[in-house]
């Protein structure tokens, strides 16, 4: 961050003098909401402050820990969870972090013993069992893995990770019978779990049995029509199966979804040079070596296609840089050969064709004494991503069970995402910044009049300002503007204090950089000035309703600890203190309180000054749902699809509160709305009913 927060900005926050002091449980809790939010790098600089103060306290290095998780920093990660457990031993879910940390960092031994050490304080955790046999297994020692995850599908039969993981063992091993069988029993727990189907595909299309590995590519698409491996690996199938045309969209699709994907590019390259669409092919490999400059497969390819179209010198440049990696690999050298004997240079030609004839006798001569000759790179004491040996190999499938760990640890994504199977669109919010939604973007209702009204008052740029349920975690650079812009608001506040709109403004910016609390307490300061602001009633129901749901789960999460140490400890120290929930109340206490109605009376008061703001009858039947109120949640999701029958996000969440309600019928009619305005995932669940 560069500039620290005032004092007389946030009063209980920060000062810049060398002995600041700050509030460390406000701190702790704006950076869990920050982590709990997705904001990644603007939690770590909350835990930052944090530690800096009380470098004693285990908790913000454990959050700091998960937060570099969520960013690839592994190593940051291990680190902090290292000085987690220092601080206290007992903290199960440090161990966790630090297995996964671990096993990304292939220190595979070390992510065994956090695995039993979690489990000596909790033996019920399944997920450190399942990372304890993935450990393992990536270790080899598949003897020892097979036993821990017999042991875990044996207590939890029902556990679908359980039968993934043993999949990926069996693969490992090379029994790809007995991991088609585990495939087969995760879908037996769970028939609508689209990474077995995928996995079990992948396993059929391995074993080149690919009228088996095509109907399960096609129910995993169907079931997760967004998951780009799934295309490839289809598209491999259809290629066995002489479907080009099939191949061809599959890789397209596959693209669309990540434009990064060397691999779908690769693929397609393959194929469009099959069809004889050279030019394209050359493109598409032009794409793969972009993104990954060492493809050496890819840069052999395209050397033959451009010879193909008569860029010989461009061939040669492929060819060489191919040579001085694999010097001992003879197709290039053929093929330089053929490309200067047609520049002309017959010289050079010779030159290559005798150099790749020496070496091939050179290797039959090895071979007849036993010896091999590899195909090896010139830098021997690297392992190289790409085996020449398999440069004849043509299209190349996604590895499905290269990453099962990644589907069921609890450590990476959304606290609030966890075991939910069927999840509804979000509450919309206010916000500057929002993700991309596939297909046009619909404004459901026009608030610019409520943003004119501010910019009258002289706050600047609220005409950006959007309503969105897109969420999207700020940059480092955006963190640091919206904190300036705090301080410039209150500076203002201090000249001018009877302006609603701007404490309005400046609590943008703190639920912006997740601090609900004093974003709350601006909301509230404006309604007190101008108690027919809309907006400010809007958003300060959605900012009670963020800072119930953060609250819950981190409640829930301690006292889950703190069970967990009374368990394991007789001890009354003052490390128990970390455990003890706070504010008084038990876990989902608030939740169903005196919070959940002022929740309400603010999405009440919304529709009271303005009728037809349809995102308060949206949010406010989200929160009835969630309280399983369907009845009344159906009333306000039909008044919003009165207001505006294209509200995709109410079609969807209405037809899900149907299904809960026990008329199947009408939520799947309303599914198909939603499906068929954009939100894609309906047809995932129109399909799980529908059998």
């Amino acid at each position: 961050m560069k500039q620290l927060i005032s004092i007389a900005i946030l009063s209980i926050f920060f000062i810049t003098s060398a002995v600041a002091q700050i509030n460390t449980d406000r701190m702790m809790a704006v950076g869990k909401n920050a982590l709990y939010f997705e904001d990644y790098v603007l939690s770590i600089q909350y835990f930052n402050q944090v530690i800096k103060t009380k470098p004693y306290l285990a908790e913000p290095f454990f959050y700091r820990a998960a937060a570099k998780l969520n960013l690839d920093d592994y190593a940051g990660a291990e680190e902090d969870c290292t000085k987690a457990l220092e601080r206290n031993n007992f903290l199960v879910r440090a161990y966790l972090c630090r297995s996964y940390a671990r096993m990304s960092l292939r220190k595979y031994e070390e992510a065994v013993a956090d695995c039993q050490k979690g489990l000596e304080f909790d033996v019920e955790n399944q997920i450190l069992m399942l990372n304890k046999g993935l450990s393992q297994t990536y270790a080899k020692k598949y003897s020892d893995a097979l036993a821990s995850l017999n042991d875990l599908v044996r207590r939890y039969p029902s556990f679908v990770n359980g039968y993934m993981c043993r999949a990926q063992l069996y693969v490992e091993k090379g029994d790809t019978l007995a991991a088609v069988d585990d495939f087969s029993r995760a879908l037996s727990v769970d028939r609508f779990y689209a990474p077995a189907r995928a996995g079990r595909g992948w396993l059929y299309l391995a074993m080149k049995d690919f009228s088996n590995a095509l109907p399960d590519l096609d129910e995993a698409i169907r079931l997760d029509p967004e998951n780009p491996s799934y295309y490839i690996n289809r598209g491999l199938t259809h290629f066995n199966l002489n479907d080009l045309r099939g191949t061809l969209n599959d890789f397209d699709r596959s693209i669309s979804l990540d434009p990064n994907s060397s691999l779908a590019y690769f693929n397609r390259g393959i194929i469009r040079s099959q069809v004889g669409d050279i030019n394209r092919a050359i493109e598409d490999f032009d794409k793969v070596l972009f993104l990954e400059p060492n493809n050496y497969m890819a840069i052999y390819n395209r050397g033959l296609l451009k010879q193909n179209v008569g860029d010989h010198r461009g061939a040669i440049i492929d060819f060489t840089s191919i040579i001085t990696e694999y010097p001992n690999f003879t197709p290039a050298y053929y093929q330089r050969s053929e490309a200067r004997k047609k520049m002309g240079d017959a010289k050079g030609a010779d030159k290559d064709y005798f150099t790749a004839w020496n070496i091939e006798d050179k290797m039959k001569q090895d071979r007849a004494n036993n010896k091999v000759t590899k195909v090896a790179a010139s830098d021997t004491t690297e392992e190289k991503k790409h085996d020449m040996t398999n440069y004849n190999k043509f299209i190349v499938a996604e590895t499905e069970n290269s990453g099962a760990n990644k589907y069921q640890n609890p450590m990476r994504g959304r606290v609030q995402d966890r075991n939910i199977e069927i999840q509804m669109e979000d509450l919309f919010f206010i916000t500057f910044y929002e993700k991309s939604r596939p297909g046009p973007v619909r404004r459901v209702m026009d608030y610019s009049k409520y943003l004119s009204e501010l910019s009258d008052s002289g706050v600047k740029d609220m005409q950006k300002l959007r309503i969105s349920n897109q969420d999207k975690a700020l940059t480092t650079e955006q963190a640091d503007f919206h904190f300036n812009s705090i301080d410039e608001y209150s500076s203002r506040i201090g000249q001018n204090p009877d302006i609603a709109a701007l404490f309005f403004a400046r609590s943008i910016d703190f639920a912006l950089v997740q601090d609900l609390s004093s974003a709350i307490d601006d909301l509230s300061r404006a309604l007190q000035l101008n108690d027919k602001m809309v907006l400010a009633y809007f958003e300060r129901a959605n900012l009670r309703f963020k800072k119930i749901n953060v609250e819950y789960t981190n409640n829930k999460i301690i006292k889950e600890q703190r069970n967990v140490f009374s368990k394991n400890s007789n001890q009354e120290s003052s490390d128990a203190e970390e455990f003890s929930i706070t504010n008084g109340y038990s876990i989902g206490e608030k939740a169903f309180g005196t919070d959940y109605e002022l929740v309400m009376r603010d999405y009440d008061q919304v529709l009271k000054l303005d009728p037809h703001f349809i995102y308060a009858y949206y949010n406010r039947a989200n929160i009835r749902c969630i309280q399983r109120d369907y009845r009344n949640a159906l009333i306000d999701y039909t008044k919003a699809l009165e207001l505006n029958p294209e509200f995709e996000d109410a079609w969807f969440n209405r037809g899900i509160a149907q299904i809960n309600l026990g008329d199947r019928e009408k939520g799947l009619n309303d599914l198909r709305m939603a499906g068929q305005l954009g939100i894609y995932k309906a047809y995932n669940i129109i399909k799980r009913f529908a059998e």
